[in-house]
């Protein structure tokens, strides 16, 4: 008898736990789910959803928002990959963006690169700050900033400096790779118009 008992609690427990944990939608889980991994030493899977954060924005039309989204997916935030997707209203992915996140390490770190919870924090902090308003920018070219050869493509460039409603998006990845984008009209699709140091 008493066996069963300690069968039934066990198997009620186990309803209970999924109910809390098992229905929660992607956007559900953020920073909190890293915490509660490392409170109840859980064991993330290969793919597990550690961190997110979304954004509504003007960028590829001046009249609707699109969806800035990143993510780091992994078994854990140092080791894990990082992914961007920019997604218009009507629900058109026009921009997917995977990278190792590493990649989220810059000049910006003053911790101990020993510390694995050092770099954590870094880079949960990098995903939170993604979208900052500071980072979208409008007009994406300001009508005096000066074409260079070596970071930038002359036809992309032009063409962008010369839509008024063009808006640009700036974002770091490692110590020198920054890159600014926007949504091309022309072509129909985002496209890198600088990167540099």
């Amino acid at each position: 008898m008493k066996v069963q008992q300690i069968i039934l609690i066990a198997f009620l427990l186990s309803i209970s736990i999924k109910s809390s944990y098992g229905n929660k939608t992607q956007c559900e889980q953020s920073v909190s789910t890293v915490k509660t991994n490392e409170i109840l030493k859980t064991s993330p899977s290969i793919d597990s959803l550690l961190i997110e954060s979304r954004v509504e924005h003007e960028f590829s039309q001046i009249d609707k928002k699109d969806e800035f989204y990143i993510c780091i997916r992994g078994k854990s935030i140092i080791e894990g990959r990082v992914i961007f997707k920019i997604v218009r209203s009507d629900k058109t992915v026009i921009l997917e963006k995977e990278f190792p996140t590493y990649l989220l390490m810059n000049y910006g770190f003053y911790g101990d690169l020993n510390s694995i919870k050092d770099r954590e924090k870094y880079m949960i902090s990098r995903i939170e700050g993604f979208f900052s308003e500071k980072n979208f920018l409008y007009p994406a070219i300001k009508k005096d900033e000066k074409f260079d050869q070596d970071y930038s493509d002359k036809e992309t460039w032009y063409e962008i400096q010369s839509d008024k409603t063009a808006i640009g998006f700036s974002y770091l990845l490692g110590e020198e790779d920054g890159r600014k984008i926007a949504f091309s009209k022309k072509k129909g699709k985002v496209v890198m118009y600088f990167n540099c140091c």
